[in-house]
């Protein structure tokens, strides 16, 4: 009876800790897959900072010296007052 009782125990210490386990697996995975979307969305967003960069940078280097100029003035303060 007591023999029967303690093999019931460890059947559900077993399976209470193989459920710790996986769960923690699990979390472990869920965690790292967050982490992982995180970086992919950095790098598309700086993917496409690069690409707007480039476009502009492209923009800029197909200015007249005199357009450049007067681009450059609209972001300059104004000294006088």
């Amino acid at each position: 009876m007591l023999a029967a009782l303690f093999a019931r125990i460890k059947g559900y210490a077993a399976a209470a800790i193989g459920a710790a386990i996986f769960l923690t697996f699990a979390y472990f995975r869920a965690r790292q897959d967050g982490k992982n979307a995180a970086r992919l969305e950095h790098a598309k967003r700086q993917a496409e900072a690069i690409k707007q960069k480039k476009g502009t940078d492209d923009e800029v280097d197909r200015m007249s010296d005199a357009r450049r100029r007067d681009e450059l003035s609209k972001w300059m303060r104004d000294r006088n007052g």
